[in-house]
């Protein structure tokens, strides 16, 4: 059985209790806060409403037990025992430690991705309605129904049809809407840049575009989606400390669940990743990672990313003098739509198989 990442918790976190020397430190899990939440919610009619209500108090809690910490280059790994001595943790950790507060009051909720961010999610089977928890924001920990586009089904009903996880678009220009009018929303915004690909515009043209506030928005039950981003944040963690190999093992076995998709992200991560191992000669090592993004993009991703796996292949086949390597990234590569992009690496494919 994993251990909780909240295993080690205590709450609240040492500079509350600093401020004022009376507070009682105790396990987070085992918390009084906790156990009073769950009575008023095993005592309420356990409606979604009352889920709501109780999974707000549990973030709440979450904040006093932990800081949040954005991720940098020397981010330590995400386990029990780092994130109880920091007191610290990213939204990958705050997502993670509410889901596990949430799992004791036997509440359903599923773990939501958009735009490099996690976050909690609550769905009501009945209404359609939808909830955010946004652990380490609490304007975010709000109602969401009418958020996620309605072009693909609500994502409990994805996940009941079998799939790994669900896709839905997320709105975030219309979450804003829900903010109390004493926020700026723009400086709200600045500071949590998930809620928008307009840094990357405003670098490149200095324009803002309405579809850069339209994100990809991906979820997962809870159990599985919390394994998950531990798993993918720690493999990033091994790859900023020089283990490629043991990153690409972890990274490999996420096929069809990686989450780092969109393609405005540019795959950086696992691009770099690539990179490293072909220059370390890990060539088999390098498709595989290669064929596990292409199997996790989204079903109707039109962007280069499906480029990904047949470049990778082609620079391995040009590398590696390999015929076959070569043939194969031209039949991906003619699977694809064609573009001006996809023609011009189709026809380098072509050069390069003629030339081997």
């Amino acid at each position: 059985m994993e251990e909780h990442l909240s295993a080690n918790l205590m709450t609240p976190k040492r500079q509350l209790v600093k401020a004022e020397p009376g507070l009682r430190r105790e396990l987070l899990l085992d918390s009084q806060q906790l156990k009073l939440i769950r009575a008023v919610y095993e005592q309420s009619p356990q409606t979604y409403d009352a889920a709501t209500k109780a999974a707000v108090n549990i973030a709440q809690v979450v904040r006093q037990t932990v800081d949040f910490a954005p991720t940098s280059a020397d981010s330590p790994l995400l386990n029990a025992v780092k994130v109880a001595s920091r007191e610290a943790t990213n939204c990958f950790g705050h997502a993670i430690i509410a889901s596990e507060c949430l799992e004791q009051l036997g509440i359903e909720h599923c773990i939501s991705y958009a735009n490099q961010h996690a976050m909690v999610t609550l769905f009501d089977r009945g209404s359609e309605r939808a909830f955010l928890l946004d652990v380490a924001t609490e304007e975010l920990c709000c109602d969401m129904t009418g958020v996620l586009g309605s072009g693909a089904p609500n994502p409990l009903d994805q996940l009941a049809m079998g799939e790994l996880r669900a896709v839905n678009t997320f709105f975030s220009g219309e979450l804003l809407k829900r903010l109390p009018p004493s926020i700026d929303r723009q400086k709200f915004m600045s500071s949590r840049p998930w809620l928008s690909f307009d840094a990357i515009d405003a670098a490149q043209s200095h324009e803002h575009k309405p579809r850069n506030r339209i994100l990809q928005f991906l979820t997962l039950p809870s159990v599985p989606g919390r394994m998950l981003l531990i798993q993918q944040y720690n493999a990033a963690r091994q790859v900023g400390s020089g283990d490629i190999e043991t990153a690409s093992k972890e990274l490999s076995e996420l096929s069809g669940l990686y989450l780092d998709v969109d393609s405005r992200n540019g795959l950086k991560e696992v691009d770099e990743l690539c990179r490293r191992l072909i220059l370390a000669g890990k060539y088999d090592e390098v498709i595989d990672l290669a064929a596990m993004v292409d199997e996790s993009l989204v079903p109707d991703d039109k962007s280069k990313n499906k480029l990904f796996l047949p470049d990778i292949m082609r620079k391995i086949a040009r590398q590696t003098e390999n015929k076959e390597l070569a043939w194969r990234a031209i039949k991906l590569y003619e699977e694809n739509p064609p573009n001006s992009l996809r023609n011009g690496k189709l026809a380098a494919a072509r050069k390069l198989l003629d030339n081997l």
